[in-house]
């Protein structure tokens, strides 16, 4: 069964911060309402990997470079993963409002290296309206994310259209 993420901190004795903010569906639109800068604030994304979901922590702003973490993961199989198929594995979850806690799920969790650096990370607390602030160093030691500095760029220095590959970006 799943625990979560509130109480998981609790039980670890973790301090963390609360952000209640008006319910919002994307990771910008959480941005925009907390006035948390898109760089700052962390979104999850879940790939397939041979049939083995893995979560993805970058910044709000950014998109996920499909075949860029196929190569990273040296797998020709890695897919963005639409949340209506994966749902069921975050019971205690609004659909889309999934917390970086990829170990409290069995996945194993990848993180941008921008958000690794920062001092907190704010991340989505399983509802469409609380997010988790906490030290990022605590959020590492807890949930045994892997650094990455490829598979994912700022949207707003994105290839344009005409120029991406096909299946090679996915906005969430």
């Amino acid at each position: 069964m799943a625990i979560n993420p509130i109480e998981y901190l609790d039980s670890q004795n973790i301090d963390y911060i609360l952000v209640p903010h008006t319910t919002s569906f994307t990771a910008q639109e959480t941005a925009a309402t907390t006035h948390i800068k898109g760089n700052q604030l962390s979104k999850v994304v879940i790939v397939s990997n041979d049939d083995k979901l893995m979560m993805i922590v970058v910044p709000a702003n950014c998109i996920i470079m499909q075949q860029s973490i196929a190569r990273l993961l040296s797998s020709p199989n890695v897919t963005v993963v639409p949340e209506y198929r994966f749902r069921e594995h975050f019971p205690e979850c609004e659909t889309g409002a999934m917390p970086a806690f990829g170990n409290l799920y069995g996945m194993d969790v990848l993180i941008a290296k921008e958000l690794v650096a920062q001092e907190f990370i704010t991340f989505s607390g399983g509802t469409h309206n609380i997010l988790i602030k906490m030290k990022t160093e605590d959020y590492m030691r807890l949930s045994g994310a892997r650094s990455i500095s490829v598979g994912y760029k700022i949207a707003a220095l994105a290839a344009p259209i005409n120029t991406r590959l096909k299946n090679d970006w996915h906005w969430v």
